[in-house]
């Protein structure tokens, strides 16, 4: 309030805020801001020392003054003092407040920092859904009051006033700057921020951008709707958390490296968009597993063979046998020798320990040797060439 103020001018403002100081209380000073300058200039155009009727010849009585403040601001008329069933309404009402204020944005959070796409779907949608039922619940437990009843309860007095503390830091003219300036531009930003990220979450690209803007647009209707049905509060509050927790949580994962949601597609060196997996065990050709090995010669008859790589390490996959799979006898579990043993169903398709039997043979028609070309060669000096031959293995 400003302490320039004497007389008549002084008395009214006292009395309109009187009539105002059921609102929130930085609300509050921040209309107050607003009416002191206004009164100071009405007192200019009435003269040094306006008298209490002229400034209610003007301007009304300061109820009246006041009622055409909430009608022009969108704020609810004002409320009685409440009983003990509004208390304990309220008390309900900000538990599950609390409970969508945190639960619903912890799950958010989580989503950003899982390491796929159904993941990320998953604790997205669970935080929501979460943060969406627990709203409902605290507006269904307000039984028809004024949301602002939850303000009279002891955590909310002791809510209100920690948050007062907080905001007295800031000077009176900064805190009108925030609520003119950098509200609005706060309800376009979380409005992009909500509508862009969940197109871009479901890989709906080409339509982030016009769901950015049509998103701050909702936005926008919300925090006005916001301020003249405070019931909105239960939804909205929450919300600004997750779009508070959400861009911070998803840089510094960006920033760690995580694998998140829709980033964890990436464009490799080739230029093609791809997902990176790890290599699986064993030997795998143009990524597929490979579970057995068939060696044929060169005129296609099937031959036993040991594999070894380029370093002399033998080239092992796991037994499949019998022996292996039922646990008869107690041996090594991989070997290097192809073909390996494989079970074979009986004529129903069934396998048991009893009945078991393995094969070795190839499970497919062997193959047609390739073509041999025969050239006429001179006599005398041989033909330089490298001949593989492959020694089977008994």
């Amino acid at each position: 309030m400003n302490s320039t103020l004497t007389g008549a001018v002084a008395s009214y403002l006292t009395q309109v805020r009187a009539e105002l100081d059921d609102l929130p209380p930085g609300e509050l000073e921040d209309v107050l801001h607003d009416v002191t300058d206004h009164l100071t200039e009405v007192a200019a155009e009435l003269g040094d020392q306006p008298s209490f009727a002229d400034l209610q010849a003007r301007l009304g009585t300061p109820r009246q003054y006041a009622d055409e403040l909430r009608t022009a601001a969108g704020y609810p008329a004002r409320t009685e003092p409440v009983n003990q069933d509004q208390l304990a309404a309220g008390r309900r009402a900000l538990h599950w407040g609390l409970i969508a204020c945190t639960v619903g944005p912890f799950f958010v959070a989580v989503s950003i920092f899982t390491w796929s796409r159904d993941e990320t779907t998953f604790f997205g949608l669970l935080g929501l859904g979460v943060l969406f039922v627990a709203a409902t619940l605290g507006l269904r437990a307000l039984h028809g009051n004024d949301p602002r009843i939850v303000l009279d309860t002891p955590r909310g007095t002791r809510g209100e006033a920690a948050i007062r503390g907080w905001i007295d830091q800031i000077p009176p003219n900064v805190r009108h700057e925030l609520v003119t300036i950098g509200q609005p531009v706060w309800w376009v930003v979380r409005g992009m921020i909500g509508a862009g990220g969940f197109f871009a979450l479901f890989g709906a690209l080409s339509v982030t951008v016009v769901g950015a803007f049509a998103g701050a647009a909702v936005s926008v209707w919300i925090g006005r709707r916001t301020q003249q049905d405070r019931r909105w509060l239960w939804y909205v509050v929450p919300l600004n958390v997750v779009a508070a927790v959400a861009v911070p949580a998803f840089l510094a994962a960006a920033y760690a490296g995580a694998s998140f949601g829709f980033l964890n597609n990436y464009n490799d060196y080739r230029g093609t968009s791809t997902r990176y997996n790890p290599p699986e065990n064993g030997i795998t050709v143009n990524g597929t597993p490979v579970s057995n090995i068939y060696p044929f010669d060169a005129q296609g008859k099937q031959v036993s063979v040991r594999l070894y790589d380029q370093n002399g390490s033998p080239i092992t996959l796991e037994l499949q046998d019998c022996a292996a799979s039922y646990g008869q006898v107690s041996r090594d579990s991989t070997s290097n020798l192809f073909p390996q043993a494989v079970v074979v169903a009986d004529e129903n398709g069934n396998v048991t320990s009893d009945n078991c039997k393995d094969s070795t043979k190839a499970p497919f028609a062997p193959p047609p040797a390739p073509a041999t070309p025969t050239t006429a060669k001179p006599s005398g000096t041989p033909t330089p060439g490298v001949t593989l031959t492959v020694k089977p293995t008994r």
